[in-house]
């Protein structure tokens, strides 16, 4: 038996190897495509012009000429036999049917119903193990056999492309390079000569007899895709045939489309000068377009209720004719987030604003919206379809956002109450309770519970709360406007502390036409008591020996302020395999209440802790697609808290410091121990401790990850880490305050390898980090590459980071 694995194993490992390298497996007439290059391309990124190749060559480890995916492949091909899985489908559909027939006899549907979820479940894996092989061939790839015929249709393809760009002089070719034993390799050299580029000189326009048409053509021309001076691109052109489109319907002209819309280019043959005549065709069985002016709007508010065949109440506010069977929302909400009228012209940007804005009122099923032409009359109807009036959410699931320490599980739970008073709010009650392991303040090897718990009741109102006139009201709710009211508590007890905190808040949240979004908190007050653990309390006293106050942070405290985030996402970050990204800036300022003299003096006589300061951050992420499977991410996080005035005594509420380490920020580090600046706490021995978290009140962060798909659903990162946390004054920790002239100086550095399994509805995460400069060791021995080793509990051993999800 034990000879027996030895062979096998002996065996796979020899067709991986070999499989590697691909070659073994060609026949005699067969070649390799191993490589694919283009050269002479300046003014068309190779990107672009990758993605024409009908023919891709195997992957490959970067730097190395092997292709484990070929390995993959051929192993899995070697142990395959379709006839074999046909004939186990077959015999899978016969068994399970036969069972089916009986439950049925017997009049058990239940079991018919596993069955048949049985049937179907096992049936899909052996139809897609038939059509695309076992496991190891789906990761794998089959190796790509040199086709001169696809080579002939690339350049085909890359000449057409180029012509596109407006390089219609370009000369594409290409050259076959031979390499590896008996030249079984193919390398091939796409070599482009670009020449000049055509340039539009003139754009005209041209709607026949309407002169109404060619006004809004003409009013419209400086948003135009295709300008005078720009390259010619057929791209553009197909844009710009979409935008006209949108504009004339957004004119009255309902069926208006862009088929309607010609472009007709005219070359200057003794010049690279380009002519482009837009001509708008006339329909065919009419002299003209027609434009089309609502005569009603009709607004019906529960399309899938029915009540016994009782009639629905129809009743008409501004204009718009309203029917329900039972009154539930507020018209006059309503009406503000309707934007089509009574003898306005069809507009298919209002027809989209009002979708979208009685969508995001999370009031209905769906929103649609038809126009009527039959009977001379042009009719909006409206039609909407409640949601559920309660919607009670759970979920469960396990923190895996951990570096030092074992996750945990957490429970989420939230009852949402629909139109409660009958204004199209929504009130929201909401709980978490989690778990998770962290490192023993007094051990660092052992493990304790950290638990935090939370409870939160909000009221959110689809309008501003503000003496504003209809009108206006009206207007902004193009902006999803919002005001947010909410009242909570939450719990954290952790080895070194247990704090609680009563919050209450008051904001507006908003979004403008270019997307970017605001949440602005009026005011946010907090009542936050602590209960410290021994080892951090005496730890505390110690530091306010030396002149840090920062045991104040941890006083029954009285905390207030008002704030403002600011965001965008650019081309859909998080979701789009394109290039996207998303920025992020935050204002806050704290204490603004403590003006008001009676709330002072009742803070005062209560010994409440209170604070004034002023917070701000900035925060950008991008990525980068580049290649076939490959993506360069990266990150810039900077931010800084200061405290101000003689109620603070240079002392921020703890939760307004900034940390850096963990999971989502410097790798390499433990979650909220890195810094301040060069600073590390140290035994009588000289060896650093890091049992405390380290609060900062400026933060620099920046990440940069190359991440590439090695097999399937798995993908693998290599990652950088810099930055650090500082504070703007040193007290008794040396190094811990921010310099000018020494801060690049202390901005550490980690690096290292993750792994992310991708089960489609979630990412889990596996990051190893090692840190590569560390900041609290002396000048000249920062660097620590030399000192790395495999133990965990080293202090340049691999940091293990697991997370859901994405770093950034």
């Amino acid at each position: 038996m034990i000879i027996k694995v030895i062979k096998s194993f002996l065996l796979v490992s020899i067709i991986f190897f070999t499989s590697c390298v691909g070659t073994r497996y060609l026949k005699d007439d067969e070649k390799l495509l191993y490589k694919q290059k283009i050269k002479g391309n300046e003014k068309i990124s190779s990107d672009r012009l990758d993605d024409l190749f009908t023919q891709k060559a195997n992957r490959r480890i970067i730097l190395l000429p092997i292709s484990p995916y070929v390995a993959f492949y051929e192993i899995g091909n070697k142990y395959y036999d379709k006839d074999e899985v046909e004939q186990e489908r077959e015999k899978v559909r016969e068994k399970l049917s036969k069972k089916i027939n009986i439950a049925r006899k017997q009049e058990k549907f239940n079991r018919v119903t596993r069955l048949e979820r049985k049937l179907n479940k096992k049936t899909e894996r052996l139809s897609t193990k038939l059509e695309e092989g076992n496991l190891l061939m789906r990761w794998g790839e089959p190796l790509t056999i040199y086709d001169s015929t696809s080579t002939e249709r690339t350049r085909d393809q890359i000449q057409l492309f180029l012509e596109s760009k407006g390089l219609f002089d370009a000369e594409v070719d290409y050259e076959l390079k031979y390499r590896g034993v008996k030249n079984k390799s193919v390398i091939v050299i796409y070599e482009i000569e670009e020449n000049k580029s055509y340039k539009i000189d003139t754009v005209f326009y041209d709607a026949g007899e309407d002169k109404v048409m060619m006004s809004v053509l003409v009013g419209a021309r400086r948003n135009s895709l295709i300008k005078k001076g720009d390259n010619y691109d057929q791209s553009k052109l197909t844009e710009e045939r979409e935008r006209i489109e949108n504009i004339m319907k957004d004119n009255g002209y309902y069926t208006f489309s862009r088929q309607f819309v010609e472009f007709n280019v005219f070359r200057d043959p003794d010049t690279t000068a380009l002519a482009i005549e837009v001509l708008i065709n006339k329909p065919q069985d009419d002299k003209s377009h027609k434009r089309f002016k609502l005569d009603k709007v009709n607004f019906t508010t529960d399309v899938n209720t029915q009540l016994g065949g009782e009639k629905r109440t129809e009743e008409k506010f501004n204009s718009i004719n309203y029917s329900y069977y039972e009154y539930s929302y507020r018209k006059k909400i309503l009406d503000q987030r309707v934007f089509l009228r009574p003898g306005e012209y069809y507009s298919l940007e209002k027809t989209l604003n009002t979708q979208r804005q009685l969508a995001n009122l999370d009031m209905f099923r769906f929103v649609n919206i038809k126009y009527d032409t039959a009977g001379g009359d042009f009719v909006a109807n409206i039609f909407t379809s409640p949601l559920e009036k309660y919607q009670l959410s759970n979920e469960v699931g396990v923190n895996v956002n951990v570096t030092f320490g074992l996750p945990g599980p957490f429970y989420n739970v939230s009852l949402k109450n629909r139109n409660p008073f009958g204004g199209v709010e929504i009130m929201e009650l909401s709980g978490r309770l989690g778990f998770e392991g962290v490192a023993n303040l007094s051990d660092q090897t052992q493990i304790t519970t950290a638990t935090e718990a939370r409870a939160n009741l909000s009221l959110t109102f689809p309008h501003f709360l503000f003496p504003l006139g209809t009108q206006l009201k009206s207007r902004f709710a193009l902006l999803n406007p919002k005001t947010k009211t909410g009242l909570g508590f939450n719990y954290t007890e952790r080895p070194e502390y247990v704090r609680s905190n009563l919050n209450g808040s008051y904001g507006y949240s908003w979004q403008n036409k270019k997307r970017w979004i605001f949440d602005l908190t009026v005011t946010d007050v907090n009542l936050i008591a602590s209960e410290l653990d021994s080892a951090f309390n005496d730890a505390l006293e110690q530091q306010t020996r030396f002149g840090n106050q920062l045991r104040r942070s941890f006083q029954p405290s009285f905390v207030s302020s008002s704030s403002i985030n600011i965001s965008k996402n650019f081309n859909n970050y998080g979701q789009s395999r394109s290039q996207a990204s998303f920025i992020k800036i935050y204002a806050e300022t704290g204490g603004n209440l403590l003006n008001i003299n009676a709330l002072q003096e009742n803070i005062e006589q209560s010994s409440l802790a209170y604070f004034q300061f002023i917070k701000a951050s900035f925060d950008y992420r991008t990525y980068i697609p580049y290649g076939r499977e490959s993506t360069l991410a990266y990150r810039f996080n900077v931010g800084i808290a200061k405290p101000y005035g003689d109620f603070s005594e240079g002392i921020l509420p703890y939760e307004k410091y900034y940390f850096a380490g963990g999971s989502n920020s410097i790798r390499a580090w433990a979650p909220r121990r890195l810094g301040p600046g060069s600073y590390v706490a140290k035994d009588d021995k000289g060896n650093f401790i890091y049992s405390f978290e380290q609060p900062g009140e400026i933060i620099l962060e920046t990440s940069i990850e190359i991440r590439r798909n090695l097999i399937n659903f798995l993908d693998g990162a290599l990652f950088i880490d810099a930055g650090n946390v500082w504070s703007f004054s040193e007290n008794e920790n040396p190094g811990s305050d921010f310099q000018w002239n020494r801060f690049y100086n202390e901005i550490a550095i980690g690096t290292g390898f993750g792994l992310r399994v991708d089960f489609s509805f979630l990412i889990l995460r596996f990051d190893f980090a090692f840190k590569l400069y560390d900041p609290a060791r002396d000048q000249g021995e920062r660097w620590t590459i030399n000192e790395w080793n495999l133990g965990t509990k080293s202090n340049y051993g691999p940091a293990l980071n697991i997370g859901i999800g994405y770093p950034f």
